[in-house]
Parts: C-alpha cells; structure tokens; sequence
C-alpha cells in the first residue's frame, strides 16, 4: 500500500472523535511527512518505513526554518521550535498504532522512536487591562459587535475550548436554572461537562439569544451565528478576536481562543480555585495535563513575591555613605 492511500485511510478515521482544524493539523504534517520520505530517501511504500527513516525525518525537520511549510507566512532565519517537531512525531507515532491496529502492517516502526526533548515555556497569558481594551474594542451597538463582545467574556468566563464554543447549541445554554446559569459542552472523547457562568455573562448570552441572533435557518439550534446566519466556524472565532485584538492595539501575547482558556485558569487559580477543580472544568483527563496551565500562575505568583522576599527591598540603605550614592554625590560636587 502506498504510504499517502494509508494516510487518506488514516485521516478519514479521525473524521469522527476530532473538529476539522485537527484533521487538518494531522493533515498538514502527514503529507509532509510523506514528501520528504519521497523526495529524501524514496520511500513511498508503507511497509518500507523503518525506524531509521523516522530518525531521519526528525533530525531534517530540527533544521528546518520557521514557516517554511506554510504557504501564508514568510519563511524565517531561525529553526522551528521544537515543540513544533514533537508535535510531528505524537502524530506520526498516532499514525503507524493505527496502521498496525488496521492491519496495515505487521510492524510498528515508530515503536522505539523517541520523543524530542522540549523546554518548558511559559504560556503568556491576557493581563487585566489588555482583555478590557480588547472589551473596548467591540462595538456593542451592532450585532457583530455585541456578539463578538459576548465570545470574549464567554472564554473567559469558562475556559471552554474553541471548538466546544462553535459546537455549543441553545438547548445547552441554562441561564436560569435555580439562579445558577451553566452551559453543557461535549469535550474531547464524547465526554460531557457542566461548566458555570457569572451573571453578567448570563445576561450577555440573553441578550445576544433574543436580540441579536438571526440563523438564517429558523429551526437552526446553533449558538453563534455569523453575519449571513450561518453557524461561526473555529477559523471565524479566531479571526474575530485577532481583529478586536488589533483594534485594541494589543501587542506582545498571542491572540487566540486558548490564550483566553490559559488565562481562565490562570485568574481561577489567583481567585483561590482549586486545581483538581480546575482540571474538571477544563475537561482534562488528568490533573497531569492541568499542570501545564500552571506555570504562568506560578511564573507571575514568584515575580508578584519578589519585592516582597528581596534582600535589596528588605535592606536599609538610606543610610548608607558609600557605593553608588557617594560616587554620585562626588561627581554632583564637581
């Protein structure tokens, strides 16, 4: 079998458990993965693959430059980071397991293949006032304005993925249920979850539901509608928050759904939330997964605690004659 039919084969699989800019983020780096061995090595069978091959590409794809693969960007000078490459090599491994599971092959070459080691990055998250600019920045007069204003304070307000919020349908939304408003959202592996809203956030989705969304289709149950009445896509949510940002004059976070999801669980823990809480509200299938949505918290808990426990600010120096201070005085005397 032709490595490229297996990968058809494979993506087809993944149609049902995954939203549509996951299969075509496995997409993306299957096919290219297919192209190198091609072009590479002139592997375009299946059962060709070793794992000889697979160490190959991996070691190729630490010296390719940022970009390179993408058509929408210009490429860069520096490498891709290496997170990018292990994300390569999880899709490649989830691969060739289902190859074997299909019967493709009797031989699993991405057995002894070993994750690349990454470093631990601080995800940087939305401070206060850069999530109120980006607030300011929707026109609450107009519906797109109003729903786009409603989206932000959602993510918020939740932390639910962006694919869960495009997924959500008004028989969903509970905004008066015993004076708790909570939405119902399917989250990875058909697994289903009860998540909370504030008040304010409540009255938003009210107002949106009754004044300000028109389906083009009335028997259409999805929440989010566009401006011609069809249900927002993942790719439109992004770009409406890209847009706001940049009206906002927002600069140096990433703008996207999951920074608002990175942020929700940042705020929840600096509220006092508790983690195991935490990793029920996100959908994690462990509080292992949690735990890297804690490293902003803790990056900015310790720079927050650093004045506090400094040897410099804890010292008095005011009355000291001699360093900086007199070398300053001297030089002011001359």
């Amino acid at each position: 079998m032709k490595l490229i039919d297996a990968v058809k084969g494979y993506l087809l699989s993944r149609k049902s458990r995954c939203n549509d800019k996951t299969i075509e983020w496995y997409r993306q780096k299957l096919s290219h993965f297919c192209s190198v061995l091609q072009q590479e090595y002139e592997i375009t069978k299946l059962d060709k693959v070793t794992v000889t091959h697979l160490r190959l590409f991996v070691e190729h794809m630490k010296v390719t430059k940022a970009c390179e693969n993408n058509p929408h960007k210009p490429t860069q000078e520096k490498d891709i980071r290496d997170v990018t490459v292990k994300g390569y090599v999880q899709v490649i491994k989830s691969f060739f397991i289902w190859c074997v599971r299909e019967e493709l092959i009797k031989k699993n070459p991405a057995t002894n293949l070993d994750n690349p080691k990454v470093g631990r990055y601080v995800i940087k998250t939305f401070t206060e006032e850069q999530i109120k600019a980006i607030l300011d920045a929707c026109d609450t007069s107009t519906m797109v304005g109003f729903r786009d204003y409603t989206i932000i304070l959602l993510l918020l307000d939740s932390g639910i993925r962006v694919s869960e919020l495009c997924g959500l349908t008004l028989d969903r939304v509970y905004l008066s249920v015993m004076n708790q408003a909570f939405i119902k959202v399917m989250g990875k592996g058909r697994k289903e979850r009860e998540v909370g809203i504030s008040t304010s956030v409540a009255e938003c989705l009210w107002k949106y539901i009754h004044m300000h969304r028109h389906p083009k289709n009335a028997t259409d149950q999805t929440l989010l509608i566009n401006l011609f009445g069809v249900p927002l896509t993942i790719n439109g949510i992004e770009q409406l928050l890209q847009e706001a940002a940049k009206r906002a004059g927002v600069t140096g976070v990433r703008v996207s759904p999951h920074t608002f999801r990175h942020t929700f669980a940042r705020m929840f823990l600096e509220n006092g939330g508790d983690v195991y809480k935490l990793s029920l509200l996100l959908g994690h299938s462990s509080v292992v997964v949690t735990e890297n949505y804690l490293r902003d918290f803790e990056s900015r808990n310790a720079r927050n605690n650093q004045i506090k426990h400094s040897p410099v600010a804890n010292m008095d120096l005011s009355k000291s004659k001699g360093g900086f201070r007199k070398k300053q005085a001297d030089i002011l005397r001359e």
